[in-house]
């Protein structure tokens, strides 16, 4: 008499989705289509952060204070000029430096309201040297008056630089920037007014 064994174990069909352990099975098209819709939306967050959040489009440094740097230069054997420049113009450096041929000099920079950049350089026994690199090697171009008082042009068309320079009793004054001559005009204005202020004589006869 023969004995029979179990026959072989029934296969169970699993629901679609599943294995037959009942797990679900990991649908590929769904997990990178959910990825990819993911990403989407923060880089759209991100960007609109970006976008809502004003940015400022340049580091503004603070206006120097020329009636403070003009107060310490006592090193200097005439009184520094304090420019009453025109509204909306902004004082950008005042200093006392050490420049060609060792002429210690009083600067004066400035930002003109049209964005301009102008300077003052003043200077007691100024060389040919000295002028020669504040007007960055302009050549002469005619004179001007300002204010009945003649002041030498020069002109460096390269670098579209302009400059008036004067002598007065020894002190060298260059005015000098980007700008046009009536420009530079108002700021050698300014700087005789400042002196003016500053109780400066300079009504004395061209050097």
């Amino acid at each position: 008499m023969s004995t029979t064994g179990p026959g072989p174990t029934p296969q169970v069909s699993a629901p679609g989705g599943e294995d037959p352990r009942g797990v679900p099975r990991t649908r590929r098209g769904g997990s990178v289509s959910s990825m990819v819709i993911s990403m989407a939306l923060i880089l759209a967050v991100v960007a609109l952060v970006v976008w809502v959040v004003p940015r400022p489009s340049s580091v503004q440094q603070p206006p120097a204070d020329v009636a403070d740097a003009a107060a310490g230069a006592s090193e200097l054997p005439f009184v520094p000029p304090v420019p009453e420049v025109p509204q909306g113009w902004t004082a950008t450096s005042a200093e006392v430096n050490r420049s060609t041929d060792s002429v210690l000099t009083w600067h004066v920079g400035y930002r003109t309201d049209e964005g301009e950049y102008l300077a003052v350089e003043v200077a007691a026994a100024g060389t040919a040297g000295w002028v020669r690199a504040q007007t960055a090697g302009g050549a002469e171009d005619g004179t001007v008056q300002v204010d009945g008082r003649e002041w030498q042009r020069y002109l460096q068309p390269d670098r579209g630089r302009r400059s008036l320079v004067r002598t007065d009793d020894g002190v060298t004054v260059v005015v000098t920037g980007e700008a046009d001559y009536p420009v530079l005009a108002e700021l050698v204005r300014a700087t005789e007014a400042g002196w003016e202020s500053a109780g400066v004589d300079r009504d004395a006869p061209a050097a």
